[in-house]
């Protein structure tokens, strides 16, 4: 019975899935930066969507560098697992002249 199973493909499409997240995020704040404010003729209501963009693009900033961060951090576990899963199986192999 195995006690530890590792999947590197999905670490690994997690850790791409992180590194690509600041990409998805900017490019969805910046598309909404480029409406001029000039399209909504109500000042209050202008007023409020500015207050929303400047909140919203401050948290998708955030979870952009966050997710950037947990992206490098997967990078370090994943390379770690691969090392001793490496390890691991070298360690199994018998050695020449053994009576294994």
């Amino acid at each position: 019975m195995t006690d530890v199973r590792i999947d590197f493909d999905a670490m690994s499409a997690s850790r791409h899935a992180y590194a690509n997240m600041r990409t998805m995020l900017e490019d969805a704040t910046g598309a909404l930066a480029n409406v001029s404010g000039s399209a909504v003729p109500q000042d209050e209501l202008r007023r409020r969507l500015e207050d929303l963009h400047e909140s919203w693009g401050g948290g998708m900033k955030k979870l952009a560098r966050y997710a950037e961060d947990a992206g490098a951090g997967l990078e370090g576990i994943l390379e770690a697992f691969q090392g001793l899963d490496s390890e691991l199986g070298a360690s199994m192999v018998p050695q020449e002249g053994s009576s294994a």
